[in-house]
């Protein structure tokens, strides 16, 4: 390449921060399929208070041109084996040219050094803060659209990953299959639980906040264990997920109750309201709402996001319960296809659809290589 590739800090001046925040409307111009992120959500996220001493970032400019750009973070909470924070790299974007290429392999390079010089252990990517963030690669493949919080990239990220050096760390998938074909499969598991007395409870929209505490008490110990997990404040939890109300439709995000009348699990899952999150454009004001109310409607399809059960009621047939119910009340509902979304590969949910799914999408997670002690 014969132009120079210069690296901006911007949050080292108004020029900079504006090529950081604008670089997404090039790389993803005409795409129907990408939902851009409010401005103001993309500041919020860079200036999370837990990072701001421990995060480095850059932007890279042709010929004044933003080509790329790159977050790196020393996480507070997450370690790798021998105890040190690991290093995340985020809010990364690149342009398709051969100038965004070689910009991002350059941006790897200057924030693997630098977290390496500030005491990261492994580093991985791509992942803004946490699990509960923005984070993955979408790998593709690229032919049905995009299904509702689902991860989104040009098709031509992973390669540039790859060719920098990076290895894979785990993987990911999404499938789709008929209600109606998981309802028949999951009934005796289903039937045998509720023999045993277990029962399902539908979400209360009048009680939204203590509800969504409930979710929040639950996942703190179903995910314990998670790969990569780590925990949030419960404020925290509540600002990602307060704002769902207009998304949700109750009757798709249940709770398993044991023969005791205690909580042993839940399932989240809502219509496939893409098209409609899509035309708000990334805007929050009146005419985004009023376009969202338009198509919020328009989809044939439900989005089962999460299924956890509590460790004590795993054998207990409660999975299968909950994703029997889910499916039967989208069936009723008139849906013609359920997406099973972003299971991690080998995960016995990924086994719910009986054989009948097929595959949606996969995701992948990258790690740099790692050097002998």
């Amino acid at each position: 390449m014969t132009t120079s590739v210069l690296l901006h800090d911007p949050f080292r001046g108004v020029r900079a921060l504006a090529a950081f925040l604008e670089l997404p409307d090039d790389v993803y111009h005409g795409d129907p399929a990408y939902v851009p992120q409010a401005r103001e959500d993309v500041m919020a996220a860079l200036q999370r208070r837990e990072h701001l001493r421990t995060q480095r970032a850059w932007v890279a400019t042709v010929d004044d041109v933003p080509v790329a750009r790159l977050v790196a973070r020393r996480s507070p909470s997450l370690c790798d084996a021998a105890g040190r924070p690991l290093g995340l790299l985020g809010f990364f974007e690149a342009r398709e040219e051969p100038e965004g290429h070689e910009a991002a392999r350059l941006l790897f390079t200057e924030a693997v050094a630098w977290l390496q010089e500030n005491g990261a252990g492994r580093i991985v990517g791509p992942m803004e803060t946490d699990t509960w963030h923005r984070h993955r690669l979408n790998v593709g493949p690229f032919d049905d659209p995009p299904f509702l919080l689902e991860p989104y990239n040009p098709a031509y990220y992973p390669q540039i990953w790859e060719a920098s050096g990076f290895e894979v760390l785990e993987d990911w998938l999404s499938k789709q299959v008929d209600p109606t074909a998981v309802v028949a499969h999951l009934q005796p598991r289903a039937a045998a639980a509720r023999e045993m007395g277990y029962r399902v409870q539908a979400l209360d929209l009048r009680r939204l906040g203590e509800e969504l505490r409930r979710v929040y008490r639950l996942s703190r110990e179903i995910f314990a264990d998670n790969f990569l997990y780590t925990e949030i404040p419960e404020e925290d939890f509540l600002a990602l997920y307060g704002g769902t109300r207009a998304l949700l439709d109750p009757d798709l995000v249940l709770f398993a109750v044991s023969p005791q009348g205690e909580d042993a699990g839940f399932l989240f899952a809502y219509p496939d309201r893409f098209r409609a999150v899509a035309a708000m454009r990334g805007r929050h004001g009146l005419l985004a709402k009023l376009r969202y109310h338009r198509l919020r409607d328009d989809t044939e399809a439900v989005d089962f996001k999460t299924l956890g059960v509590l460790p004590g009621h795993r054998r207990a047939g409660v999975a299968a319960l909950l994703m029997h119910e889910g499916h039967l009340r989208a069936q009723g509902k008139g849906y013609r296809a359920a997406n099973h979304c972003l299971f991690r590969a080998g995960n016995p949910s990924g086994e719910m659809d009986g054989g009948a799914g097929r595959i949606l999408r996969r995701y992948r997670m990258y790690a740099w290589p790692s050097t002998p002690e």
